[in-house]
């Protein structure tokens, strides 16, 4: 995939110092002010705030906490699965998980690609994945776009790892995973203020649906940290919650060595 797309999410176009700075300002101090547009890391996203059952702002916090040099680095943007209530896009679903987990009701590693958050619209990712119905059959479309407020979950898989030294690929891929989940295990509940600072609360809409009660039944008074679930056409049995920003949730699945990013309003039963 093309990362630089990905690591400026924001960015339609090249701007230059004086519209950056003109655009942005200047730290307190006089010192530079950072962006996702630059190489440098995006600071943590403010606490999010959702109206009625979209978790669109969540998704769009979740998502850019991928921007990130040392987690977009160790992670395959052109194996991502894009997935609705209606509409599996990268992905082929089967009915059931595997017995014992951490596993998912994937068929086999996704096939999409997370190309960036769309510069012209804050509705929607830009994404290239062949669109197939609940059921598996292909529509024949390929998807462009996704628009975030219809989002159930996005899965995005580990980059394929080679043998360093000692360790074997299959070493160096979980190394590499757990690497990616300690960082953004630090970006979430409670997440870093992005500077260093004291960690800052990550609120949620106590109106919103029946977020709150889910959030704590997962997040809040599950000490393992082992969640099986099931939210709109995806199933996870046994996987490990990392946190969550707003109403999604950020999920890890050791053995497939993928991350799942699911909307908690999407969420209908837990096993």
């Amino acid at each position: 995939m093309n990362e630089y797309l990905l690591n400026r999410p924001s960015c339609g176009a090249a701007m230059t110092a004086e519209e950056y700075a003109a655009s942005v300002g200047s730290a307190p101090g006089g010192g530079t002010v950072c962006c996702c547009c630059s190489p440098a890391p995006p600071p943590c996203p403010p606490p999010v705030t959702e109206e009625g059952c979209c978790c669109k702002e969540a998704f769009r916090g979740a998502l850019q906490l991928l921007c990130r040099p040392e987690i977009s680095e160790l992670l395959n943007f052109d194996a991502a699965a894009f997935l609705t209530d209606s509409y599996a896009a990268g992905a082929v679903l089967t009915a059931a998980v595997a017995a014992a987990g951490p596993a998912d009701n994937l068929s086999a590693a996704p096939t999409g690609t997370f190309r960036r958050f769309s510069p012209c619209s804050l509705d929607l990712l830009e994404i290239t994945a062949s669109l197939n119905t609940l059921t598996g059959t292909a529509t024949g479309l390929t998807a462009a776009e996704v628009n975030l407020c219809e989002l159930t979950a996005v899965i995005i898989q580990l980059a394929a790892a080679e043998a360093e030294g000692d360790l074997t690929p299959e070493q160096v891929a979980l190394r590499n995973l757990r690497r990616v989940s300690r960082s953004l295990s630090r970006q979430l509940t409670p997440c870093s203020s992005g500077c260093g600072g004291t960690a800052c609360a990550c609120p949620v809409s106590e109106d919103c649906c029946c977020a709150a009660g889910i959030l704590s039944a997962l997040a809040e008074n599950n000490i393992s940290r082992r969640v099986s679930l099931a939210a709109g056409p995806l199933l996870l049995g046994g996987v490990t919650l990392l946190g969550h920003v707003g109403n999604v949730l950020v999920l890890v699945n050791e053995t497939d060595l993928r991350f799942y990013f699911v909307c908690v309003n999407h969420i209908q039963f837990i096993a």
